[in-house]
Parts: structure tokens; C-alpha cells; sequence
């Protein structure tokens, strides 16, 4: 283990001059970095969500940031990564200080449905460990409700009921002179596998730091019972023998979500050494999309507003158009007699007063939504940390005296979600005033 790392700590959408983050940091290690794409050093890293199907800004050419001229620009992603000896650490920008990234913490677990009065911030250990433990519960609740991993295992006896493959050697050393007993072997489906050992270990990995995580809600508790009851060979001593195992990607078509199981079990119980970096020219880490993550965070409390949640990468809920043959898929949308309202989701930087940070693109989609959606008001949903802003900043009228279908016009308006800046003691404080501010919201868009 290599523990003169060197961590660098930056924020989503932001610049930064690598000279001025620190005298003795590796260049090379960050031009590495910045000049892959995440396909190409995918193999060790985590990316949440995990298919680039459902990601909106990540594809398969990003990067995870840019490099140019000695300066990092930092993007919508989010996250840690390690290679060699250096480790990033890319927050939200609306962190406070390094420690505290509620904001970060408060979308996953809107987004995860965790229960946010349990599976409290905790400060006994860096919060990249946090995100390994919310992406295992995600992902052991959606692999654990396909059914408990079952893999033919080769099983050894010694009895007189043969109906396997005689084992000669075995034969020799334990049945000679003849006691009535022959060793044979056989194959068979058994829940005790590598796999389910690995789920197991990490659990017990992650109970051993805190052992009231893993018990936020019924269901976790229920999964968590079935993979105990169905390892009666644990020991705890095979740890690496277990890991070692479970190095090579699992491919299968029913139990397809264990995948990403296994690398965030793999991620977790190997979590000290990944964290001071090793020199093995790997890039290990856990991505967040920053724009995906923000969309269904809003999804989780729109969604009772009876806004409809489009998504284009999955083709879901777009609206159909010319005779079903064409369809748009907005962010959110609401059909409600002549009030129909059309948002457009914007995690990356906008200036509250003014409409020229919003891009060319943005502004023609937005108004292509509201003349396909004759919608009475639309506009774009963002985050900001400025204490300087107005909730709702008008853009701009569309006038539709000219549309024999529909002539009322259409107000274009910028919705800031502001949140908050001040400390708080813990996640908990923070939701109960986001959720003052998410209400705020649904007022204004009402």
C-alpha cells in the first residue's frame, strides 16, 4: 500500500489551475486521466447510473474531465478516482468544505429511496465510502429481487451412494483397505457459491464499520438474512480468497444485475487500498452523473405534482406526433387543460439574472416543446449556491397570434432551485430545508 498519495480535491464545473492545487502533484498521473475516455479505463470503475443507456451527459467517448494548458475543467461528472498515487475527488459544487457535500449525499438518497433518519452522513470515515455504500444497497436490492445467485458447484463425498465422477485419489487415501465407501464427485446448483460468499463478506465488511447501515429498511434487512442463511461456509480469514474469485466479469442472461454487485463488493472490501492508491497503472473510482442524478432527483417529488418524467435514452413517455411516427421527449411535462407546462432539467452552471447563459440549443428545444405541447408556461429547472437570485427570472413571451390552433402566449421563465450553503449538523437538517425549498418550487410552478 502506498500511502504517500496525493489527493486532489475539486468540484463539478469549476477551473482550476493544477499548479496552484499542490507543488508535488503528478502531472502525468492527471494527463492519464483526462486523456482516456471512460471506455477505455471502464474495466475498474463504477458509474452511476451503471448502463450508458440511462446517463445523460456520460457516453462511452467522455472524459471525466478536461486538461488543457496546465488547467483541469471540471464537468458535470462527479465522484473519486485513483491511479497510481494520486486520487481525485471531484464533489458537488455546492459542497461547503471537503467534509460536507450534503447536497451530493441528499440526491442519491432521494434518487436510492434510502431512509435519510437512518443512514445518516457519517463522519467517522471519508464520505467516497458513503457512495460505495449506497450504490451497494442499490444495487444488492435490484440483484437480490431477481432471486439469490445460484451456481453449480463441484461437490466432494464419500459414501456408498455413488452418482458422480469416482475421484481415484480420494478413493485411495480414504477408503483403503475397503470400507463400503467410494469418493465420487458431483456438480450441483447450491446458493453457498463464490458469489454470494463475496455479498457476504462485504456485508459483514460493512457492518464491522457500522452496523446499523445495513438495516435502513425491511427489505435490505430480509436480502441480508437470505445471504447469511445461505453461506454456512463463511470464514472470515478467506477474504482474498474470495475476492480473488470473483475477479472475472460475470456474464449471465437471467442474473445480469449481480454485475455491477460484484465490482462494488470487490470496490468495498478493497476500499483502504484504492483509497491510498497502488501502483499498478489501473484507474480505479466511482463516477456520478451529475445531470442524470439532479433530473430524478427532481422526478422524486415532480412526479407527485403528476409531472411526466420523458426520457429519451430509453425512449419512455415522449409525446407522439404526425400519426405516432415521430415523438419528443421533454424533461417533464404536465397535460392539464390550458395549462400545460413544459421544464427542461439543467444541472451545469446558469447565471440566476440573465438569459445568455442558457445555450443557443436549449432555448430553440425549449421553445420547440412549448408550440408541441401548446403550453401556457415552460423554462428550465437549475440548481444554485448564490443568495443573489430570483425564483422565477422571465425569459421571454412567445407569441402565438399567428397559430390558428392555439393563440395564447407562452411564458419562458428560469426556475432556481437554491440550495443551501449554511452548515448544518447533519443530513437530516439539510433535507427538512430542502424540502421547504422543493415545496417553494412546486408553489412557483403553480
Amino acid at each position: 500500500m502506498n500511502t504517500n498519495n496525493k489527493i486532489i480535491k475539486l468540484k463539478d464545473n469549476n477551473d482550476y489551475d493544477i499548479s496552484q492545487l499542490s507543488n508535488d502533484i503528478d502531472k502525468s498521473n492527471i494527463q492519464y486521466i483526462a486523456s482516456h475516455s471512460i471506455e477505455n479505463i471502464s474495466d475498474n470503475i463504477l458509474i452511476f447510473p451503471n448502463s450508458f443507456d440511462e446517463t445523460k451527459d456520460i457516453n462511452k467517448k467522455s472524459t471525466i474531465f478536461n486538461l488543457l494548458d496546465d488547467k483541469i475543467r471540471t464537468n458535470n461528472i462527479m465522484g473519486f478516482i485513483s491511479y497510481n498515487n494520486t486520487q481525485i475527488k471531484i464533489s458537488s459544487r455546492f459542497a461547503v468544505n471537503d467534509n460536507e457535500d450534503y447536497f451530493l449525499h441528499y440526491m442519491l438518497m432521494k434518487v436510492l429511496s434510502l431512509n435519510i433518519v437512518n443512514l445518516e452522513h457519517s463522519k467517522d470515515y471519508d464520505d467516497s465510502f458513503d457512495f460505495l455504500i449506497y450504490m451497494f444497497i442499490s444495487f444488492f436490492k435490484r440483484a437480490l429481487r431477481q432471486g439469490l445467485f445460484k451456481q453449480y458447484k463441484l461437490i466432494k463425498h464419500n459414501d456408498s451412494n455413488v452418482k458422480g465422477t469416482i475421484d481415484i485419489n480420494r478413493y485411495i487415501k480414504n477408503n483403503i483397505p475397503f470400507n463400503g465407501k467410494i469418493s465420487y464427485n458431483t456438480r450441483e446448483y447450491s446458493y453457498d457459491n463464490n458469489i454470494t460468499q463475496l455479498i457476504r463478506h462485504t456485508i459483514e465488511y460493512i457492518n464491522n464499520k457500522n452496523r446499523y447501515i445495513l438495516s435502513c429498511d425491511n427489505e435490505i434487512k430480509d436480502y441480508t438474512h437470505q445471504i447469511f442463511y445461505s453461506t454456512p461456509s463463511y470464514e472470515r480469514n478467506k477474504r482474498e480468497s474470495i475476492i480473488n474469485k470473483n475477479l472475472k466479469k460475470l456474464s449471465h442472461p437471467y442474473y445480469y444485475e449481480y454485475e455491477p454487485l460484484r465490482k462494488i463488493c470487490i470496490q468495498i472490501l478493497r476500499h483502504e487500498k484504492l483509497k491510498y492508491g497502488r501502483e499498478d497503472n489501473t484507474v480505479y473510482g466511482l463516477l456520478f452523473d451529475g445531470a442524470w442524478l439532479f433530473e430524478e432527483y427532481l422526478n422524486s417529488f415532480l412526479s407527485k405534482e403528476n409531472f411526466v418524467h420523458a426520457e429519451n435514452r430509453n425512449s419512455k413517455n415522449g409525446i407522439k406526433l404526425l400519426d405516432n411516427g415521430w415523438r419528443v421527449y421533454p424533461d417533464f411535462y404536465k397535460i392539464e387543460n390550458d395549462n400545460n407546462i413544459v421544464l427542461d432539467a439543467k444541472y451545469k452552471r446558469l447565471n440566476y439574472s440573465d438569459s445568455e447563459s442558457i445555450d443557443r440549443n436549449d432555448k430553440h428545444q425549449i421553445v420547440s416543446y412549448a408550440y408541441t405541447l401548446n403550453a401556457k408556461k415552460a423554462g428550465f429547472i437549475y440548481p444554485i449556491e448564490s443568495n443573489n437570485y430570483k425564483n422565477n427570472f422571465y425569459i421571454g413571451k412567445l407569441n402565438r397570434k399567428y397559430n390558428k390552433y392555439n393563440n395564447a402566449d407562452c411564458k419562458i421563465y428560469k426556475y432556481a432551485l437554491k440550495i443551501p450553503n449554511q452548515n448544518f449538523r447533519n443530513i437530516k437538517e439539510f433535507a427538512e430545508v430542502m424540502n421547504n425549498i422543493e415545496n417553494k418550487l412546486i408553489k412557483d410552478l403553480k
